[in-house]
């Protein structure tokens, strides 16, 4: 696992998210017994009232062979979305419970994650800068 402290796609991805108030700690490249969460490509712990998070993501090659391949940026958008959307979950360290609208709002994190990430690739920046 590896601290990313200058990853220019995190830059990026809270300005365009407008998160530049929240501190993040992103740590990339984990092995999957180094993640928080398992089974998961990435997770995010956060504090909505201080605006601190910290944020895995699983590397590569730990992957494995999954249907839907490994996409690092979608993975770091989806955990960014979390934090955009916090007020969704319904518990203070930012895993929520299991009910159905917190299981909604996961798979709307990840189809707006995946929207995202494929505009800004068919070159939809609105005025941003990479």
């Amino acid at each position: 696992m590896t601290h990313s402290k200058n990853n220019p796609l995190l830059k990026e991805w809270v300005k365009r998210l407008g998160l530049t108030d929240w501190k993040i700690k992103l740590f990339d490249h984990c092995r999957s017994d180094e993640i928080s969460m398992g089974g998961c490509a990435g997770c995010v712990e956060y504090r909505e009232v201080g605006k601190t998070a910290r944020i895995e993501i699983l590397d590569a090659k730990e992957y494995g062979d999954r249907i839907v391949p490994f996409d690092y940026e979608k993975t770091l958008v989806h955990e960014l979305l979390h934090l955009k959307m916090c007020f969704l979950t319904s518990t203070e360290d930012g895993f929520g419970d299991e009910n159905i609208a917190d299981r909604m709002a996961h798979q709307l994190l990840d189809d707006i994650a995946k929207a995202l990430v494929d505009a800004k690739r068919k070159g939809d920046h609105h005025g941003l800068q990479a």
